[in-house]
């Protein structure tokens, strides 16, 4: 006899793709949508949102302001059986040890390894070196530090990338892989070219990739950056780049998809984070990726998915024409990029293993 299947109501917390269309809301819109597919109820409060935006997905949607307190009145109004948090450690320790207490328990996700540090201190992530980078490095650090303490009221971590299990004070810890959709729409360019993607701030070093083109102008291979202009001190760099650098704005999920599928490879300069949406992307569309100075997982290194500079700009430049002169060689790195993520960033795989998450927690109180 079959048992009865169990339906949950589940709370996600974070801003919304529609509102901030970065990596982690990308990462809650599919896991939203999965558990709804499984039968599930799921009320996602978007921090931030706007209340008059029709949000045209088949869960509910709270705007809520970027508060504390605010989050915390909103589930306990909502009432669910369970709590997602993916929205780092902004607005936590207060949140979660109200909603802890009134009996709702919480499952933590990482999306960057400064969620589960301490302290986090990285002044280059802030800017050009000086005064002004450090000033805004230790507050930040001090921020997290504060925001620590959270964890107290976490009954489950998930960590999207193993490398940042272990470090946060949390008995239940569990890596889940990100999942994404191959939809592509149709792109064309007249040159062969290589892709840069995330949102433009300091921590992704956009201007790493700049320099890259500039050094590669010889290449007959075009440099093509997209992405939203989050920090507007960058935009006279990407206005005045070399001629074989494009830069094409913001695109949604399906248009860089199609994208990816054309190119010749990704490039990814970014500092060390979760684990980068992108990196997914590409291995799905079949291209393989070049790193600077990140290698989640060590999949790069270990998996052989792709080349991973280690932080050494002379090294990525060499790897990046590597890959341009011997188009064989990425060929076939992108043909194993494709097996691997196939088989681990599935969203029914992953969004399995979460709901899986889910009952054990609540069964384990």
């Amino acid at each position: 006899m079959n048992a009865t299947p169990r339906y949950l109501r589940v709370v996600i917390v974070n801003q919304h793709p529609a509102d901030m269309l970065g990596g982690s809301e990308i990462q809650c819109d599919i896991i939203a949508r999965g558990l709804v597919a499984r039968g599930h109820q799921v009320d996602y409060l978007a921090v931030g949102g706007r209340s008059d935006r029709d949000y045209q997905v088949p869960y509910g949607v709270h705007p809520v302001a970027r508060q504390a307190d605010a989050i915390a009145d909103r589930v306990l109004l909502l009432k669910p059986d369970i709590l997602y948090w993916r929205f780092n450690k902004h607005c936590f320790a207060r949140s979660v040890a109200r909603i802890r207490r009134a009996g709702i328990p919480v499952v933590f996700s990482v999306s960057h390894v400064r969620d589960v540090t301490r302290f986090f201190f990285q002044p280059r992530a802030w800017g050009p070196p000086g005064f002004k980078s450090l000033r805004r490095a230790f507050k930040e650090g001090w921020r997290l530090y504060k925001e620590h303490g959270g964890f107290a009221h976490v009954d489950a971590l998930v960590s999207n990338n193993p490398d940042n299990l272990g470090l946060a004070p949390v008995p239940l810890q569990l890596h889940i892989p990100n999942s994404m959709t191959t939809a592509a729409e149709p792109f064309s360019w007249p040159r062969p070219y290589c892709l840069w993607v995330a949102n433009i701030k300091d921590r992704k070093q956009p201007e790493k990739f700049v320099e890259l083109a500039a050094r590669l102008q010889d290449t007959g291979v075009d440099f093509l950056m997209v992405g939203q202009l989050q920090s507007k001190s960058y935009g006279p760099l990407l206005a005045a780049g070399p001629a074989n650098f494009h830069y094409l704005g913001e695109k949604h999920l399906e248009e860089v998809n199609g994208i990816l599928a054309s190119s010749l490879f990704l490039v990814h300069t970014c500092h060390p984070e979760g684990f980068s949406n992108n990196f997914i992307q590409a291995w799905l569309q079949g291209r393989t990726v070049v790193s600077l100075a990140f290698d989640p997982g060590g999949l790069l290194r270990d998996e052989k998915l792709g080349l991973y500079a280690d932080g050494n700009m002379d090294l990525f430049v060499s790897q990046v024409q590597q890959l341009i002169e011997t188009p064989e060689y990425a060929i076939g790195m992108g043909v194993a990029g494709k097996r691997y993520a196939d088989a681990h960033f599935s969203p029914e795989v992953n969004v399995g293993c979460l709901e899986k998450l889910f009952f054990q927690v609540l069964d384990g109180q």
